[in-house]
Parts: structure tokens; C-alpha cells; sequence
């Protein structure tokens, strides 16, 4: 690395200014706000005080009471900087003689003679494999100056809230012919920058009420995916009315459950067969979680273990491996004592790979359920949460954990939030839902729950029908769906209680199941 002293002050100005006058730059405020700032208080010799608290108060324009630990919004953004900087010095900049670069895990610039930089760390390209998103400007109809700061921070802020999903990247700053061609034709716009997806839409004003439609389009086809219009009262509460609208669009669109990657899997599967292994093993993981089968189980498993062979550097796959191979004991399909030890290994590897993986410490929540950590089972989720807030599948599988951790009200907080806000979610969040009911006493809606599983193929089905009809004293119908849990795992009543209580922390609401399957006929084998 060059020092700062062996490159004048003067000549590192001058690099900024050019690297602010680059298009990506000057369609972001924000990022330029950034930059300016920490290469100014460098160049100062006051690296000591960038942290992410000085740069959100100083640059991004958040409040004093702005919490780093609860908010990531920093280093969202520190990582579209990085971003903007390796692809002005791949376009524009290849040829400057200086070159400022933000090393990943610290928000401190190096200022580096460009040969220097081209020989440790312009990253190469790579297959593509995500689907990638271009958030194009909203247009506001009436020319009104609130109105079009508020449409170029919507359009910023969705940009920064999806690229938090790792399995998405995110196009949000255009060259000048791009922008051009976006007020002609957005979808030769999109083909422009090589975008399978558009998010944009326009604020207007009727009848005195604030109109905001944002719809998502497939550039391929032209086709409106996805419509919604929102209708505030006024913008003058910006911030919250932004932030609303941000979650919504945001928790619909992205992660496995939203429907971006959704649209992929039912239109245009083969970009993610014929793709790598690795998307052909989370295509079968988001078929398992959406529908259970044990055909769809097994290709699951399967897949992720060839895709941990052939790319063993990524993160994501090794922490769907370790959850799935703890699946198996929830489902009752494997007992063996070193299936959590096999899990563990998985799910360190990610976290090792990628300490910032979401779906890690996800699985990571997951295995301290399966440990009886009910502590550390809450850090990681929390841990987890901060990484993707918006991420709904996966915080309704936390709501879930926490639930079975015993955190009920927190987990069926965190469950109810993210179901109002994406319907679509893992077909065992019932399990936790019907778990959280019976702990209330409310088996009628327990019931409700169990009813809508539908999968019939796991235990899990008829047990919790039997469970909650058994607890509603509608005795004759639980024990036709008794029959059937015995007819799917004959042993039932020798190893009920230790698949509950593998992984589920309350003794009274395991006794509560196995004692209200025992009223029904279940064989008394089962002791506390």
C-alpha cells in the first residue's frame, strides 16, 4: 500500500474531484457525500475518527441518536461506494494515475499509485448469477421541487435496501446515454445496463392526496410483474412515509420468498439449472421450503452437498447444508447423535467464508434451538435480523425459532409482522404458529394453522391436526389423523416426545401434545 505521504494532498483532492464528477457519483448525493468525507478527514490525519456513527451524523445527514448496532444503513452504503469505485476505475478512472480505494471491513481510503492498485485488488468478472434489479428514477408529474428530492431518495434507498440480499444485485446509478434512453424507452434501457428486472413507478398529486404507484417489470417480456399504489396524506413527514414504502416494496421483492426470484423459478427456470450448481441447489431448497415433499427434501440435501463440493467458497450454500441436515431431526427421518456436530461444521464454514452471511446466522439460530441455547439462540437471530430487516422469509423463519426457543411473544411479533408484509413463507412457519397456540390455549386456531399445512407427508401434518382437534375434545376426527401419524411413523409413541423436545424449550407444551395424543388412543410409552 502507498502511504498517504508519499502522494501530496493536492494530487489526492484532485483524484476526488474526479471521481465525483463520474455520473454515478453525480446521480447520488449520498455516496459523494461519503466519499468527500472520509478522504477529507484522512487527509487531515483524523482516520481515528471514522467509524460508522461520525460517518452517518456527518455525511449521510442522519440524527445525533443515530445506533450503529440497530441500523446497517452505513455499511449498505459503504458497500455501494466500493462498488461505484471499482467501476469507475474499470470505465472512466483506468487510467488515473492515483487511485482512492476503500478496503472491505474498514471505512478508511488508501490512496494508491494505479499500478500498484492493478496489481492487488481490481476484482475480475465473474459468471453471472443473480438476478440483477435497476432501480430506475420515479418520475413526479407535477414539477414541484419536494416532490422530486423525495422521488430521487425513494429511488436511492429501495437501491440500498435490496443490494442487503446477497441472492440480488443492484443497478442504481446510470451513465448519461442510460439516462437518456430511460426517458425514451425503459426497457431498451434495462437491455442497456443487462438488467433482468426494472423497479420504477411516479408521484403524483389527486384530488389534494399524494399518489406513489411503484411497479416491478420484466425487461425481457415488457410484462408488469407487479403493481402497488400508495397514498399518503402528505409528504411532510418524508422519512417515515419513505420508510414504509421502502420495507413494503422491499420485503416483497427480495429474498427466496419474494417475488423476483419467484417470477424466475415459474418463467424462466433454466437461468437457474442450466446456470451453476449453486443456484440449482437453492432452486431445490426454496422448493423444499415452500412444499414439503421427501422427494423434494432429498434433492434438497442432495444438490447442496454437490454444490458444497463443486464451489466450496460459498457462504450461502453452506448454511442451507447445515439447516437442512438439521431438518432431519425435526422431521423425524434421522436421530443420529452426529448430525448436529455434521450442521455445526456447515454452519461455522459460511459464517468463516462470510461473516456477514444472513442465511448463516440464520442456521446459526436455528442450531442453538437444536443445542437448548436459548441465549445465544436469541443473539443470532438478532445478529441476523440487522444484516436484512426486510429479508420476509427469513424473519419469519426466525419469528419461528424464537417461538420454539421459548421467546414467544417476541418470535410471534416478529412472525405476524412478516407474514402482514409478505404472505409467502416456509411451509413449516404453521409448526410454529400451531406451537405458539397451543402454549396460549387457543386450539381453534391452532387448528386453523395445522388445517392450512398441507403436507401430508411429514409427520407434522397429522400430528398437529391431531393434536389441536384432541385438545378441542373433537375426539373422533384427531384420531383419523392419529391413524395416519402412526402410519407414517409407527414409533411414535416411543420417540414423540424426543422429537419435540429436540429442539422445542417448553416442557409444558410438549407434555401438553404428548398427553393430549395419549387421550386418543396413542400407547402409553412415553414418560416424563
Amino acid at each position: 500500500m502507498e502511504s498517504i505521504k508519499k502522494i501530496p494532498p493536492d494530487k489526492i483532492y484532485n483524484e476526488l474531484e474526479n471521481v465525483l464528477k463520474f455520473y454515478s457519483f453525480k446521480n447520488s448525493t449520498l455516496l459523494s457525500n461519503f466519499l468527500r468525507y472520509i478522504v477529507t478527514e484522512t487527509i487531515d490525519e483524523r482516520q481515528q475518527f471514522i467509524k460508522e456513527y461520525s460517518i452517518a451524523v456527518n455525511a449521510l445527514s442522519r440524527p445525533s441518536h443515530f445506533n450503529p448496532h440497530d441500523d446497517a444503513m452505513v455499511r449498505i452504503h459503504a458497500g455501494r461506494l466500493r462498488k461505484l469505485l471499482t467501476e469507475y476505475y474499470s470505465s472512466d478512472g483506468k487510467d488515473n494515475s492515483v487511485i482512492i480505494h476503500v478496503p472491505k471491513g474498514c471505512y478508511v481510503p488508501e490512496f494508491i499509485h494505479n499500478s500498484k492498485m492493478r496489481q492487488i485488488d481490481l476484482p475480475i468478472s465473474s459468471i453471472k448469477t443473480n438476478p440483477i434489479i435497476t432501480v430506475f428514477p420515479f418520475k413526479s408529474i407535477v414539477q414541484r421541487p419536494d416532490l422530486e428530492a423525495f422521488s430521487q431518495i425513494l429511488s436511492e434507498e429501495i437501491s440500498a435496501e435490496l443490494s442487503r440480499f446477497q441472492d440480488i444485485s443492484v443497478i442504481g446509478h446510470f451513465s448519461p446515454n442510460v439516462i437518456s434512453k430511460i426517458n425514451e424507452n425503459i426497457i431498451e434501457a434495462a437491455n442497456l445496463v443487462g438488467a433482468d428486472f426494472i423497479i420504477t413507478g411516479h408521484i403524483q398529486i389527486i384530488d389534494n392526496k399524494l399518489h406513489i404507484r411503484v411497479s416491478l417489470i420484466s425487461s425481457s417480456s415488457g410484462k408488469f410483474i407487479s403493481t402497488k399504489v400508495f397514498t399518503p396524506t402528505t409528504i411532510d413527514d418524508g422519512i417515515r412515509i419513505q420508510n414504509e414504502i421502502v420495507k413494503d416494496i422491499v420485503s416483497t421483492m427480495g429474498g427466496y420468498y419474494g417475488i423476483i426470484f419467484n417470477e424466475i423459478v415459474k418463467t424462466a427456470p433454466s437461468k437457474i439449472s442450466n446456470n451453476t450448481s449453486v443456484l440449482k441447489a437453492i432452486r431445490n431448497y426454496h422448493e423444499y421450503q415452500c412444499a414439503f415433499s421427501i422427494e423434494n427434501y432429498a434433492n434438497a440435501l442432495a444438490s447442496l452437498n454437490e454444490a458444497v463440493e463443486l464451489d466450496p467458497n460459498h457462504a450461502i450454500a453452506w448454511a442451507m447444508l447445515g439447516e437442512m441436515q438439521l431438518a432431519s431431526i425435526a422431521l423425524g427421518i434421522d436421530n443420529c447423535k452426529k448430525t448436529i456436530e455434521r450442521s455445526s461444521h456447515c454452519i461455522i464454514k459460511a459464517l468463516k467464508i462470510d461473516p456477514h452471511c444472513q442465511q448463516g446466522w440464520y442456521a446459526l439460530t436455528l442450531i442453538n434451538c437444536f443445542r437448548k441455547d436459548q441465549d445465544n439462540c436469541l443473539q443470532a437471530a438478532e445478529q441476523c435480523l440487522k444484516i436484512n430487516p426486510n429479508s420476509s422469509g427469513i424473519v419469519s423463519g426466525l419469528g419461528c425459532m424464537l417461538i420454539f426457543a421459548g421467546y414467544f411473544e417476541k418470535g410471534f411479533n416478529l412472525l405476524e409482522n412478516a407474514i402482514r408484509i409478505n404472505p409467502s413463507h416456509p411451509w413449516w412457519i404453521n409448526i410454529g404458529y400451531c406451537y405458539y397456540y397451543i402454549y396460549k390455549k387457543e386450539y381453534q386456531k391452532s387448528l386453523y394453522w395445522a388445517d392450512k399445512m398441507d403436507a401430508n407427508e411429514t409427520i407434522w401434518d397429522p400430528l398437529l391436526k391431531a393434536v389441536s382437534l384432541s385438545l378441542l375434545n373433537e375426539d373422533a376426527k384427531a384420531k383419523k389423523h392419529l391413524k395416519n401419524l402412526l402410519e407414517l411413523q409407527p414409533q411414535t409413541a416411543t420417540e414423540i416426545k424426543s422429537t419435540l423436545s429436540s429442539y422445542m424449550f417448553s416442557d409444558e407444551v410438549v407434555f401438553r401434545i404428548v398427553n393430549s395424543l395419549k387421550r386418543i388412543g396413542l400407547k402409553d410409552e412415553v414418560t416424563f
